[in-house]
Formats: C-alpha cells, sequence, structure tokens
C-alpha cells in the first residue's frame, strides 16, 4: 500500500465507518503502512493518505501505533503556536501552521465513544491527522483557522 500525493485523494471530507471493527481493519492497514520500509519514521497517517474515505488515522508516538476511528475534535485551548510540519503525502514540503496547545478528541473504541486530552507533540500529531480527514492539508490551512 502506498501513500499518496494525488490531492484529490487528500482534499475531501472523509465519512465515519459503520463499525468498530470496520475501524480497526482500516487501522491495521495504516499500521502496516507506517511500521516498515520507507515510512517507518511515520508519527501519523489518515485514511484518505492511502486513497481511502474513512475517519480513521493512526498516530504512532513513543514507537507504539493506536487506532482513532471517527475522532473530532470536541475542545481546545484558548493559546495555541505555530509549528513547522512536514507530510508523508508531500515530501520534503515543509509548512508553518497553527497548533492549539491542547486539543480533547473524541473517537470511538469498543465499548463506545470516549474522549482523551492530548498535548505538546502529540497533540499536534492528532490535530494534523483530524485536518486530513476534513480534508485540510498543512499546505492548504484556512487562515487563521485551525478548521477541525
Amino acid at each position: 500500500m502506498k501513500i499518496t500525493t494525488n490531492r484529490d485523494h487528500l482534499n475531501f471530507q472523509c465519512t465515519d465507518c459503520n463499525s468498530y471493527a470496520d475501524g480497526i481493519k482500516i487501522g491495521n492497514k495504516l499500521k502496516t503502512v507506517c511500521l516498515f520500509g520507507k515510512n517507518k519514521d511515520a508519527v501519523g497517517l489518515a485514511h484518505n493518505q492511502i486513497a481511502g474515505n474513512k475517519k480513521v488515522y493512526i498516530t504512532k508516538f513513543n514507537s507504539i501505533p493506536k487506532i482513532y476511528i471517527n475522532p473530532s475534535i470536541v475542545d481546545k485551548s484558548d493559546s495555541y503556536f505555530y509549528a513547522e510540519e512536514g507530510c508523508m503525502s508531500y515530501p520534503n514540503k515543509k509548512n508553518k501552521v497553527k497548533r492549539y496547545d491542547w486539543v480533547v478528541v473524541r473517537h470511538l473504541k469498543q465499548d463506545g465513544y470516549i474522549e482523551e486530552k492530548f498535548d505538546g507533540f502529540l497533540g499536534t500529531i492528532h490535530q494534523h491527522e483530524i485536518q486530513h480527514l476534513n480534508g485540510i492539508d498543512i499546505h492548504h490551512q484556512p487562515i487563521g483557522d485551525n478548521n477541525e
């Protein structure tokens, strides 16, 4: 499975998964792409980055991959910063983007939806991947808006 650089695959809003099991299947595909070969340094990957259309992404933090299904940001800090980020779909093209100091992400687990708070680098990864699922990338972010 290959990471797409085709903007038509990236710049649209993904739809919810029908079930937790479907999300896990997609997440496992994403993990496979990020765990081996030239993508092993990736810290996150959204389903549309492999030409999919469902709201699923993974993070890989401290070498531990985790799957997030039907995620959304439900709260965020009032404070923010600008960070220079790269993206697997735009190799060697970094951009400065607005990121909140922390976010609360609501996502589907086997027993229902939960909310988790993320800050620091992990918070940045979640914001980046959720933007992907919403059809926004680091090179086409609305000015002055994080558009979760």
